[in-house]
């Protein structure tokens, strides 16, 4: 459904309306056991009901201003970890103490919260519209399939800074564990990824099938390769590289950043490589 930014911001203003002054009120109150209440009633409300109210939309009237569910869903959580990574980033400050800053930061958070999901919905539907239709398509469609959660997940706890005096030995490791699981993670939906929107086509002829299901485990060993070599110990470029541009735990937003950027080139580079074993096998059967 195509309508106007006007319509769109309304369409955002009226779930606040719903959204926040329940858990705004429950903040405001200012007692210990009402706060998580609070930002546990708001998460659940930012995510229920957008897709409620886009179901209602579309039996009453056959359309809605909100994405689809699934869209809905996926931006949602998406917004959803690096708003709870901003609010603790927000909570590690000293001025967090003040009650009369400590409110007006969650307000606005809250607000900011309900935007990004929104639009972060919409853009997935932009996306999913135009998904497979371009030559650059194979490239950015995985990388849009198998990053932002999984990114946006780990950055979720390695965002929120940490003073100097509470650094211990368990504290590292603990961000050390955090950041191995997280790569963990990557590599299980981009594997999954690769799997899945490359599985070849019933329609095409056995022999093609099989050519590309040896696309798709070039794709996987060239994407394991290239992270054996990049984590191997002795040669030590995780350590004196990435760490250099993915400061932990000091409200720096690069560690959302780095992991997408540098898990992009790697799955391109997968992809690319997985097309010249095509044109290279391809050629060999002419």
């Amino acid at each position: 459904m195509n309508v106007g930014s006007t319509e769109k911001i309304r369409a955002i203003v009226w779930l606040a309306i719903w959204i926040v002054p329940i858990p705004f009120g429950a903040f405001v109150s200012d007692k210990s056991y009402f706060a998580p209440l609070s930002l546990l009633v708001f998460l659940l409300a930012s995510i229920s009901l957008p897709v409620t109210v886009r179901y209602r939309q579309i039996k009453r009237r056959g359309d809605s201003l909100y994405a689809p569910i699934p869209d809905l869903l996926y931006g949602s959580l998406i917004a959803m970890c690096i708003a709870i990574a901003v609010l603790n980033g927000c909570m590690s400050l000293a001025v967090w103490q003040s009650y009369g800053i400590r409110i007006t930061v969650f307000f606005f958070w809250m607000l900011g919260t309900i935007t990004l999901q929104t639009l972060l919905s919409w853009g997935i539907e932009i996306w999913k519209a135009y998904r497979r239709r371009h030559w650059y398509s194979e490239f950015l469609d995985p990388v849009l399939y198998s990053l932002p959660l999984p990114c946006a997940l780990m950055g979720m706890f390695l965002f929120p800074a940490v003073q100097a005096s509470d650094v211990t030995q368990s504290l590292v490791v603990g961000l050390m564990g955090i950041l191995g699981f997280g790569f963990v993670i990557i590599g299980i939906f981009v594997i999954a990824t690769f799997a899945f929107y490359f599985f070849p086509s019933k329609e095409l002829r056995c022999t093609e099938r099989l050519v590309q299901l040896v696309r798709i485990m070039v794709m996987a060993a060239v994407w394991l390769g290239i992270h054996s070599f990049i984590f191997d110990s002795k040669i030590q470029i995780f350590s004196t590289f990435i760490f250099r541009f993915m400061p932990l735990s000091q409200n720096n937003f690069l560690v959302f950043v780095t992991p997408f950027l540098l898990e992009s080139i790697f799955i391109i580079v997968s992809v690319a490589i997985s097309n010249l074993v095509v044109i290279l096998v391809h050629k060999m059967v002419k």
